[in-house]
């Protein structure tokens, strides 16, 4: 049975699948401690909301029912 793909996209496809197990040979490290992020969402489940509150005068919210208008 003979090949009837596109040159280009066979090599196209022959370069991705060696970028690929390029990428996979090295591990990558975890972002985000696990442990951690579940005790930051507790904590900000505790507080409102928030784990601290927002600097003086920091208008990070819009007032009132705005956010939902805004969608």
């Amino acid at each position: 049975m003979t090949d009837h793909r596109d040159p280009a996209d066979v090599r196209l496809a022959e370069l991705f699948g060696a970028w690929r197990a390029e990428i996979d040979e090295v591990p990558l490290p975890s972002l985000v401690d696990p442990m951690h992020a579940v005790d930051v969402v507790i904590e900000a489940k505790r507080n409102g909301g928030r784990v601290h509150p927002p600097p003086d005068g920091a208008c990070t919210r819009p007032p009132g029912n705005a956010r939902d208008e805004a969608v």
